[in-house]
């Protein structure tokens, strides 16, 4: 994929009821991205994955979703939760690509040359 997208932050205003929050920059990784959720008083609460919510779209150029946790009446649900974790009226979700500094290709000496994961690490390299 080329990258082109220089904004890699997303901010939403909560309502209590919307789970859905949406990034339009490319991930790798689940754990690329750092949600906030800032209070009306600025107080703000680094939420964790898988806990408070799931990613969607790792790996996609055009970005994907960040969904909030909450009792959806079915536990097999990817986003359910017994605890309602969607933002409240009043705070703002932050989203933020936050790339870990690694460099993860290992290219080995007379091996065909993997283009894709060659591309793959330089546009890691660029979003760093």
């Amino acid at each position: 994929m080329t990258i082109s997208t220089t904004n890699i932050t997303k901010s939403y205003n909560g309502n209590g009821s919307t789970h859905s929050f949406a990034y339009d920059f490319p991930i790798f990784a689940d754990a690329d991205l750092t949600v906030i959720v800032r209070a009306s008083t600025g107080a703000e609460t680094t939420k964790t994955l898988n806990t408070h919510y799931i990613v969607t779209g790792a790996g996609a150029s055009s970005g994907g979703n960040v969904l909030f946790k909450y009792n959806t009446g079915t536990s097999s649900d990817a986003h359910y939760s017994a605890t309602d974790y969607r933002p409240a009226s009043g705070e703002t979700v932050v989203i933020r690509s936050e790339l870990s500094n690694t460099q993860t290709l290992d290219l080995v000496a007379n091996d065909p040359f993997p283009a894709s994961s060659f591309e793959t690490a330089l546009d890691r390299l660029v979003r760093m």
